[in-house]
């Protein structure tokens, strides 16, 4: 059995356990590190217009249906769903797909979040809903091989992304201008879409979106550095020092280091999630920095990405109760504001396993120093 008909089977088996008829998973096309993709997950389909929608019925029926209509070309070589539907009336076609379906008891809504009111209003005319994002971070759990061969290829990409912020992160090169060449590397290294802040000075307050800013010798340089493929973001969080860094410098971020890698201890299955923002917190404030581990000086230590318990947008924070499973993808991060130095940024993403937990990037997470 393939993926595709892997996905079909441990959907209609969750639906009718959840006594559902159906299943509608809706995406409006937006690629966002805050949002997880649930249609792309299931479908394998990246879609481009503002409304589509796979939907599943209990008895195993499914079909996709993409908007704009056009669209249903693309959508009919990349996914392996075989019954793919373009659409220039989305309510209209959907309605009757969930029709055709015989679909008439209640249909778990997968990607509510994302749905316009009035089309979310015209579903529940037709049929009873239940919201059902549940269902596929349960069948998400589990990754195959190819979901762990996706993971591993963004963290490839990521890495290829911090070998160009290294290399041109140079006195005189403008901000926009770093940006240009890490997004080169990483689109030419396969990336599907790309998300980074950064900043530079001798004393940053936060990352932000590049401006026009010129870098200069004893600048601290640091980044959030994220790239996108087949919808999974892996983020790496890095400083680099263009000269050769003070000692104060050097010892702040070696106090990170030991917080990243003491936190890293925590990453296993069944520890509350919590854990680590609580282990990073109190290593910093024991270092006299307590006032410092909340906002407006850090906002949280890490965040979920794909899809998972701890979806994307999910920040890493003392209230997320959640326990830790195997797959999960997280991103950790002590980035943290410091009096003497600044903002520095310190961060992975890890994958956690059986066994404990896999750090998907080669680049090491240390304080990088450029010289010339």
């Amino acid at each position: 059995m393939g993926d595709g008909a892997l996905k079909l089977a441990k959907a209609v088996n969750l639906i009718n356990q959840q006594r559902l008829h159906g299943l509608v998973i809706f995406s409006d096309g937006t690629c966002s590190i805050v949002r997880p993709s649930y249609l792309y997950y299931f479908s394998e389909f990246k879609p481009l217009g503002p409304r589509n929608a796979m939907v599943v019925s209990n008895a195993g029926d499914a079909a996709l249906l993409v908007e704009p209509a056009w669209d249903s070309l693309r959508a009919s070589r990349e996914s392996w769903i075989r019954d793919v539907r373009g659409s220039s009336d989305f309510l209209k076609d959907l309605t009757n797909l969930i029709r055709e379906f015989k679909i008439t008891g209640p249909v778990g809504l997968v990607g509510s979040k994302d749905m316009i009111d009035d089309l979310y209003a015209g579903i529940q005319r037709e049929v009873t809903i239940t919201l059902a994002d549940n269902i596929i971070e349960d069948m998400a759990k589990q990754k195959t091989e190819a979901d762990l061969a996706i993971d591993r290829k963004a963290a490839e990409i990521a890495d290829v992304g911090f070998n160009a912020f290294l290399e041109y992160a140079r006195p005189g090169t403008l901000e926009y201008e770093l940006v240009a060449h890490m997004e080169f590397a990483m689109r030419s290294a396969g990336a599907d879409d790309i998300f980074i802040l950064l900043s530079s000075g001798r004393h940053n307050t936060e990352m932000h979106h590049p401006g026009d800013r010129r870098m200069r010798q004893g600048d601290v340089v640091i980044a959030e550095i994220t790239p996108v493929y087949k919808w999974q973001f892996i983020q790496l969080c890095r400083t680099v020092v263009l000269g050769k860094p003070g000692p104060v410098l050097t010892e702040k971020y070696n106090m990170l280091i030991r917080t990243f890698e003491e936190s890293q201890k925590e990453l296993k299955p069944g520890v509350l999630a919590s854990t680590i923002p609580i282990t990073m917190n109190k290593m910093i404030s024991d270092a006299g920095y307590g006032e410092y581990c909340r906002p407006p000086y850090m906002r949280a230590r890490g965040h979920g990405t794909g899809i998972g318990p701890i979806v994307a947008g999910v920040a890493l924070d003392d209230n997320v109760r959640v326990p830790l499973v195997s797959g999960q993808v997280l991103v950790v991060h002590p980035n943290q504001y410091l009096p003497e130095t600044g903002y520095l940024a310190c961060g992975e993403t890890f994958l956690v396993t059986d066994s404990g937990v896999e750090r998907l990037a080669r680049t090491e997470t240390k304080l990088y120093i450029n010289e010339e």
